[in-house]
């Protein structure tokens, strides 16, 4: 099941990203800056469109100088203070995340296994590593 942003919601993710918000009918869009190095970032939350013949949901995209990040159907999201907003799609078996920041970071984690959420971190393999950490921070918003 696709999660609906809220007004509330907007307003949370504006207060942790900062930048500018324009509000559209079925979407929001934030332009955030980082006037340290230069770098701008475009979030743009989608909701309720048509993502299936059958199935509507929500859309994050994202677009960097670096590239164009997308997730389809995003379940939940949360806020990792100070800066962060992590949204997530998962299922029985896998998680995948897009991780904004304030300071104009985007990272994003696919299909990644949510074995590893409660692994011991110190017995995974050094290349799961980087996803176990950031993704075990998910683990309270998981059903």
């Amino acid at each position: 099941m696709s999660y609906l942003f809220t007004k509330e919601d907007i307003i949370t993710i504006s207060n942790v990203l900062g930048g500018e918000l324009r509000e559209y009918e079925n979407s929001f869009t934030w332009k955030v800056e980082n006037k340290d190095t230069s770098q701008t970032l475009v979030l743009s939350i989608h909701n309720n469109i048509q993502l299936q013949k059958e199935k509507q949901g929500s859309l994050i995209s994202v677009q960097t100088q670096h590239g164009y990040f997308e997730m389809h159907g995003c379940m939940a999201f949360m806020v990792f203070e100070p800066d962060e907003v992590i949204f997530v799609f998962y299922n029985e078996e896998t998680l995948s995340s897009l991780i904004v920041g304030k300071r104009c970071s985007c990272s994003m984690f696919g299909n990644i296994s949510r074995d590893i959420l409660n692994a011991d971190f110190s017995e995974l393999d050094p290349a799961v590593l980087m996803s176990a950490m950031q993704l075990s921070l998910t683990e309270s918003i998981l059903v």
